[in-house]
């Protein structure tokens, strides 16, 4: 098992997604990841306590200052 001091951004390998709208991802512990689909549910139901990253935009730092300078104003 590898380590990582942070993450910035990541993908899904081709083959490793089953098509799942809500799952855990391995080695992310307390995230969920979620499809467009789900969020596209989430938006046209108005649910408001869920806050949706983008996997590209995703930022995890333990040693960062809190909020992170690369957050974008509405996508943390």
């Amino acid at each position: 098992m590898q380590h990582y001091r942070s993450i910035h951004g990541f993908s899904l390998e081709p083959g490793t997604w089953q098509g799942e709208d809500i799952f855990r991802p391995r080695g992310l512990f307390g995230d969920l990841i979620v499809s467009e689909r789900f969020e596209r549910f989430v938006a046209r139901h108005g649910f408001t306590n869920l806050r949706m990253t983008p996997i590209e935009e995703y930022v995890w730092d333990p040693h960062a200052p809190e909020p992170l300078p690369s957050t974008k104003e509405g996508s943390a």
